[in-house]
């Protein structure tokens, strides 16, 4: 099925509204658009997606959704909670090529959260026993992650650069499916976003800090079909909160 590029305007009000009747504030708004995407369209929301509150055209956010007609059948439904009646308008669909073409080049930019994991996952058995250790884990910023790397190493932190470390986090993460040719950190900051928190009953969550970045350059596809797989779920972790939608552009307009 057809990837389909969706442009959606967003009421930055209204959804400062939903936020704040759900405790869903962050620094991104992320949580609060997954929560409305999900509760507005259902298993049609775009996903991934980028949200972009300031720019020229007004804010709005982009996505990809692979069935065009659910996401208008799930459009033309009215609105059962009046928090959503103002927050988005109708999107504006347009589909993406049926087939890549290996060797392709394209331009690209893409918001990621350059994590990386640590620790191990309890098995099941063991987690249910209340005596059994537990080992930490989660994630941690991959710069970060490289510094600490090369202390232990005996070596310099100040000789780790941030944007070499994220362009080979993408470049590992894009794996397969394409080389990539280029790439710079356009923007970087940290952010403090909220997460569901498993396990502690439905509708809770918590505030997670962590790097938000912006990269942009040049890619070649390697595998068309890995590469619509990566298209349609995101580069990355935390696709569903605003993050990994690779938005592509002409080569020569790269940059």
């Amino acid at each position: 099925m057809t990837l389909h590029l969706v442009r959606m305007g967003v009421n930055p009000q209204a959804l400062a509204v939903f936020a704040a009747a759900r405790r869903l504030g962050d620094d991104d708004g992320g949580y609060a658009l997954h929560a409305a995407l999900a509760a507005r369209f259902g298993e049609a929301a775009p996903r991934p997606f980028r949200y972009l509150p300031e720019h020229q055209r007004g804010p709005h956010l982009l996505g990809y959704t692979a069935d065009r007609s659910m996401l208008e059948e799930a459009s033309a439904l009215p609105t059962v909670e009046d928090l959503l009646t103002d927050l988005f308008a109708a999107p504006q669909i347009q589909p993406m090529p049926q087939t890549w073409r290996g060797g392709a080049r394209y331009g690209f930019e893409v918001r990621v959260r350059p994590v990386v994991r640590f620790g191990k996952t309890v098995r099941a058995d063991r987690a249910e026993r209340k005596d059994a250790w537990q080992p930490k884990a989660g994630e941690i910023d991959a710069y970060v992650s490289a510094c600490e790397r090369a202390v232990a190493q005996g070596g310099d932190a100040s000789s780790v650069d941030r944007e070499a470390v994220y362009t080979q986090w993408l470049r590992s993460r894009l794996a397969d499916a394409a080389t990539l040719d280029s790439a710079t950190l356009r923007l970087f900051r940290r952010a403090r976003t909220r997460r569901s928190t498993h396990g502690a009953g439905s509708g809770r969550t918590h505030a997670v800090e962590g790097p938000d970045a912006v990269m942009a350059g040049t890619l070649t596809i390697a595998d068309p079909d890995a590469f619509a797989t990566i298209l349609s779920r995101g580069v990355g972790r935390h696709a569903a909160f605003g993050y990994g939608m690779l938005l592509l552009s002409p080569a020569g307009r790269a940059g």
